[in-house]
């Protein structure tokens, strides 16, 4: 067989091109022939806007020294827009280009048609959590997706109309010029368009729903498709009953309160105020929600409870709250009577989306709690007091040290102590003598110390003591028996008694409370076993068994 007879069946074009600028056809099979009407060179068969940077890329192409590469381009002489793809095979020896043509138009068209889609699917997962559908504007058609159908359920037919959708029922009467007037809208190119219109569901109830779409267009600009979207906005009308609830609660709250007040955080101003802050504030404090609590802080707030009063009632930490989740919140906090007394009281806020506007509101109440609260207060006071000397029980107060140890880096001494002979006193004397004891030894005690030291009572005649944040230099043996002394004199001149006393030092002798406990109790063990009615201060080696 002929050699170009050959190359004329071969299903693609075949050139050969010189390395000249316009590139000049040497030879070209028949299919060349037909696509370019017989070009002279390759410039006759690329488009000519495309052209130069076609012939730039193959200058490129040959600097680089790459002997095979791929092109593609639009055909110059066909009035549809076709394209080809071009296999260039560089022989640099012969300054010549072998090529091969392929027709690739119908894969660009298919490239298209699936960039039309993934722009679909693009704006429908921009509406995810709706009912989506598409319409098809040329042919005015719905697709309707499985969504549509389990939520708008009849006898669908397609193709599917706006039109088939009113007549069977689907869209209620009061709602018919709204929906046609959103397709009409896509069919305009309108790019983006909604509306609110009530529809049938699923149960045979009207619903309420906000549609929206987005349209997709051809390269010739013209619209082509609309995502639609469905919002059921129901619920809405619910938000609004649940609103009106809370605003119903908050006006019977106001009856007796210290301040109420509705603050809109969109615009920073307060939309009513009632209480302490009509007669108290002055005019020109009231510029902001800022001002106003800076001002109530200043003027109201018991001093210790001043940060913590602004840090809560601060548009920011409001808002933050509201994004996290958190509507209803809660500050106890004291405050100054206009006789200067301090009270107890209870600011509530409830943050809610006003339904007709969106805007933020805090609704916040001031109640007076001063009577509970210290009735609380006296209740929590007395679960951590002994009840026979007043003193921390044995929880609170090793809660107490526990805190002290973990927290603080200074130079503490834990001090055990108990009563020598307790039980003798208790029998020769009776328990209500042993509990005077007790009583008149704790009061003693207390008396020596200073408030920043932690004194409870563990139980029996067991003592302990932590005394705070001591000077390295400070003489440990003159408070000790000053502290034995303290006891001794407690029942004088009826009785005499003593106490025995151990010790051990932070960080010296542990950083754990388990560790000083152990070791002061093998120090007041040491004590005891020297005689009593002395203090023994820990020291490296001692040992319950050693110590004797």
């Amino acid at each position: 067989m002929d050699g170009d007879v050959f190359l004329d069946r071969i299903p693609c074009g075949i050139l050969k091109l010189k390395t000249e600028d316009s590139f000049p056809v040497i030879y070209s099979n028949s299919a060349i022939k037909n696509w370019f009407q017989s070009p002279s060179c390759l410039e006759d068969m690329i488009c000519e806007s495309e052209f130069g940077e076609i012939s730039e890329k193959i200058h490129n192409h040959m600097d680089l020294g790459s002997r095979i590469f791929r092109l593609e381009f639009r055909a110059k002489t066909l009035e549809d827009h076709c394209w080809f793809s071009m296999d260039f095979h560089f022989i640099q020896e012969e300054e010549l280009f072998y090529c091969s043509v392929s027709d690739i138009t119908w894969l660009k068209r298919n490239m298209e048609s699936l960039k039309v889609q993934e722009e679909q699917y693009r704006l429908a997962s921009r509406h995810s959590g709706c009912i989506v559908c598409i319409y098809d504007i040329p042919n005015r058609t719905l697709s309707p997706s499985s969504e549509f159908t389990r939520n708008f359920p009849a006898h669908f037919t397609m193709p599917l109309s706006p039109e088939y959708l009113i007549e069977n029922g689907i869209v209620h009467k009061e709602s018919m010029k709204d929906f046609l007037d959103f397709y009409e809208e896509m069919e305009r190119g309108t790019p983006e368009g909604e509306c609110v219109v009530r529809l049938k569901t699923g149960s045979g109830k009207y619903h309420w729903f906000s549609k929206h779409y987005s349209l997709v267009y051809t390269e010739e600009k013209k619209p082509l498709r609309g995502i639609i979207s469905y919002q059921d906005i129901t619920d809405q009308y619910e938000k609004e009953l649940a609103y009106q609830r809370w605003a119903e609660y908050m006006r019977e709250q106001k009856k007796d309160c210290i301040g109420y007040y509705e603050y809109n955080t969109k615009s920073d101003l307060f939309e009513e105020i009632i209480g302490e802050m009509t007669s108290n504030v002055p005019e020109d404090a009231k510029k902001s929600f800022s001002d106003i609590m800076n001002y109530i802080a200043e003027h109201e707030i018991y001093e210790e409870d001043k940060e913590l009063y602004l840090n809560f009632f601060n548009k920011e930490y409001l808002l933050f709250q509201y994004y996290q989740g958190n509507r209803s919140l809660r500050l106890e906090h004291r405050r100054l009577r206009t006789d200067g007394s301090v009270c107890w009281t209870l600011g509530m806020v409830q943050i809610v989306t006003d339904p007709y506007t969106d805007t933020i509101k805090a609704f916040i109440l001031i109640k007076d709690i001063d009577a509970s609260k210290r009735e609380t207060l006296t209740l929590h006071e007395l679960s951590r007091q002994d009840c026979l000397t007043g003193l921390l029980n044995r929880s609170a107060a090793i809660h107490a040290i526990r805190l002290i140890l973990n927290n603080n880096k200074g130079h503490h001494i834990l001090i055990m102590l108990d009563i020598d002979q307790f039980k003798q006193l208790n029998d020769s004397y009776g328990h209500q003598f042993g509990d005077k004891a007790l009583h008149r030894a704790a009061s003693r005690l207390k008396s020596a110390l200073r408030r920043e030291d932690i004194f409870g009572r563990l139980g029996g005649d067991e003592f302990i003591i932590l005394l705070k944040d001591v000077s390295y230099s400070m003489d440990l043996y003159s408070r000790l028996e000053n502290l034995c002394s303290l006891i001794g004199s407690a029942l004088e001149p009826e009785v005499h008694i003593s106490g025995s006393l151990g010790t051990a030092a932070y960080p010296e002798d542990g950083v754990t409370f388990d560790e000083l406990y152990r070791k002061a109790d093998i120090a007041l063990y040491h004590a005891k076993k020297h005689g009593r009615n002395q203090y023994s201060v820990y020291e490296p080696g001692m040992s319950m068994v050693n110590s004797e």
